[in-house]
C-alpha cells in the first residue's frame, strides 16, 4: 500500500480572503500561507482545506459547488456551541438544528463565504 502523509481539499473562492473569517476565526481552524493566492486551514496535523483563488491555481471558482467538506468535531467538543456560534455571526445554517442521525451521530451543514456546503459531525464512538 503506497504511504502518504498529508491530504489537502482544493477549493475555489472569487475572493480567497473571504474564506478567513469563516475558516479561521468561526471554525478556528489554522491558518497557513501558501502563496498570496493559496490559505490552508488545517483541519488536523495531516489533513488541510486550501482556499486558491480562482484564475491562479488549476480551476475556477464557479457557481455550482458539487462538494461537501466534512469536518468531524473531537468527542469533547461542543457541537451545540459551534452551531450557535455560526448562526449567530450570520452563517448560512442548511439544518434548523443540531440533528442525531442514526449512522453518523450529531450533525449539522452550513455554508461557507463563496456557498460550498460544510457538514459538521460528531460520530459517537
Amino acid at each position: 500500500m503506497t504511504q502518504f502523509n498529508r491530504a489537502y481539499t482544493f477549493i475555489y473562492y472569487k475572493d480567497v480572503k473571504e474564506a478567513e473569517p469563516f475558516y479561521r476565526d468561526l471554525l478556528g481552524l489554522r491558518l497557513e500561507y501558501e502563496s498570496d493566492w493559496v490559505t490552508r486551514f488545517w483541519v488536523t496535523d495531516d489533513y488541510a482545506i486550501g482556499a486558491v483563488q480562482s484564475g491562479k491555481g488549476f480551476l475556477e471558482a464557479m457557481e455550482d459547488k458539487p462538494v461537501i467538506l466534512c469536518i468531524g468535531l473531537k468527542d469533547e467538543a461542543d457541537i451545540f456551541a459551534l452551531y450557535d456560534k455560526l448562526k449567530d455571526a450570520g452563517v448560512k445554517m442548511h439544518t434548523s438544528m443540531v440533528e442525531l442521525r442514526e449512522t453518523e451521530g450529531r450533525i449539522f451543514f452550513c455554508e461557507d463565504p463563496e456557498g460550498y456546503i460544510v457538514e459538521i459531525v460528531q460520530t459517537p464512538k
